[in-house]
């Protein structure tokens, strides 16, 4: 039997980058997942990687310090995976002119006759274009991270301990991560409450050059080095009181029989924008990303949130507990809710994580497992 340091479970960009992290720290790393490597939202996403414009706030200051980050990790990682060509915005319901031009991130404005003058192919359209976005290879970036991990297609139910050891039918790892996006988690986490959102994209082949990212309610990549160029969209939020991810996109209610319409809808969008001309779709993708309430993604230790409370039952109170003298899982970690922006933030946060686990350095407040522990204790006190 196998022994590993760490058993990753989600091959997703969160458990590829914090495998790729705990591999390069000298660990001996296996990563395990029901669908294959990057097989669900993660294999879905468009992975643009793109700058979030507005007042300085707590959040879109994590997003563009990850940002950062990672353009420079996928960078070094896998040159021929990434195209960095910036990203043009137009504005949306969400995003007005205003947000998008008065913020701390460089950007240029364009007119319709400035756009039409680098491509004909532009609509009339005016946007802000901002340098530092890129569009990765999801599988090849995924597939690239774990190349020195142990990979296995499993579908893991139950985790087993013993003798200090989770113990699998052909290995066994001394500690476990969990990086499962929307499937239900191995163990009872009722303070990170996922919620999934429904993502769909086409790659297709076009003649037409597109010169940089663009993003509206869609997003069109650049065209890609594989000759494809993606088009994708974070388009419904899943009812979880109603629905729960058991199995793979590609087999859920949720999805089935939608596809051609899910097509049509993303180039019509696509050619109010840009227009693709000897156009051919190649691939769809469909899958759900995880969020939660605060939007923040969540690292750090697994907190057993029943035998905590029956410890400090006046932690429903108010009463201040430290985190150290709270109950855990033994050797159990969570990586999860990283939402549209996973492969933006994903290397960011398997550094905090990493460093978290062997170094004991501490994870910032609104990503980590404990903040979100206390606000759903707090929460349900009659």
């Amino acid at each position: 039997m196998r022994t590993y340091d760490f058993l990753i479970i989600g091959a997703g960009s969160a458990g590829c980058n914090i495998a790729h992290y705990l591999q390069k720290k000298g660990k001996k790393i296996a990563i395990a997942d029901k669908e294959g490597v990057a097989g669900g939202g993660s294999g879905a996403a468009g992975a643009f990687l793109s700058p979030l414009p507005g007042k300085e706030n707590l959040y879109n200051t994590f997003i563009n310090n990850a940002l950062l980050f990672s353009l420079k990790f996928y960078e070094e990682l896998s040159p021929n995976a990434i195209v960095k060509k910036g990203v043009l915005r137009i504005a949306n319901e969400n995003f007005d002119n205003d947000k998008l031009e008065k913020n701390s991130i460089e950007n240029r404005y364009y007119d319709s006759k400035e756009l039409q003058e680098i491509s004909h192919n532009f609509n009339k359209i005016e946007g802000y274009f901002y340098e530092n976005a890129a569009i990765l290879n999801p599988h090849e970036i995924c597939k690239k991270l774990i190349e020195k991990c142990d990979f296995y297609q499993e579908d893991i139910q139950e985790l087993v301990c013993e003798d200090d050891f989770y113990v699998f039918e052909n290995f066994r790892a001394k500690n476990i991560i969990l990086a499962q996006g929307v499937i239900k988690p191995l163990v009872k986490t009722p303070y990170m409450e996922i919620s999934p959102i429904f993502g769909v994209k086409i790659d297709v082949k076009t003649t037409t050059h597109v010169p940089f990212n663009i993003h509206k309610s869609i997003s069109i990549s650049a065209n890609r080095r594989d000759g494809l160029v993606a088009i994708g969209a974070t388009k419904e939020r899943h009812d979880t009181s109603k629905m729960e991810c058991l199995t793979s996109c590609e087999k859920c209610d949720f999805y089935v029989n939608s596809e051609q319409g899910q097509i049509e809808t993303l180039l019509r969008e696509a050619n109010e924008l840009i227009k693709l001309e000897n156009l051919e779709v190649a691939k769809i993708y469909r899958g759900a990303r995880a969020t939660i309430k605060s939007y923040f993604p969540v690292i750090g230790k697994a907190v057993n949130y029943e035998e905590s409370l029956k410890k400090y039952p006046s932690i429903k109170n108010g009463t201040k507990i430290p985190p150290d003298l709270l109950e855990y899982f033994p050797n159990l970690y969570l990586m999860n809710a990283l939402g549209s922006r996973g492969f933006v933030v994903a290397p960011y946060l398997a550094e905090f994580l990493g460093e978290n686990i062997l170094n004991n350095a501490k994870i910032p407040k609104e990503l980590s497992s404990e903040q979100l522990f206390y606000k759903r204790a707090r929460k349900n006190n009659p």
